[in-house]
């Protein structure tokens, strides 16, 4: 199910996303969302705003997918400018991951976490 894309005839407006992103890390969901062209998989852990850009972004946990450099450990920072199709699922995200900070140094405002 696509509830959020920047193409076709169903677009959310930016504060949905916002909305659908904190419930999924309320509730511990994993989401699904295609990013540079690849699909991402992902556990979110918290969304907030980039402390240079301003820009929305959200810090999370890969379970799956694509990744560029498939470092370890498998945390990534997404513009949410940048995230199309994105779907919440039913599968169940893990409450915590080793080097989570809740207070993520990158974000000057923090608008959800775990």
């Amino acid at each position: 199910m696509c509830v959020y894309t920047s193409c076709g005839a169903f677009k959310l407006k930016k504060y949905n996303i916002k909305k659908l992103i904190c419930n999924a890390i309320e509730n511990r969901l994993v989401i699904k969302f295609k990013y540079d062209g690849e699909i991402r998989i992902i556990e979110p852990f918290v969304l907030g705003f980039h402390k240079d850009t301003g820009n929305l972004v959200l810090r999370s946990y890969r379970v799956g997918s694509y990744s560029k450099s498939d470092r370890e450990p498998p945390w990534r920072l997404f513009d949410t400018n940048y995230i199309l199709e994105l779907e919440i699922t039913t599968t169940r995200a893990q409450s915590n991951r080793e080097y989570y900070n809740p207070n993520d140094k990158h974000m000057s405002e923090i608008l959800c976490n775990v």
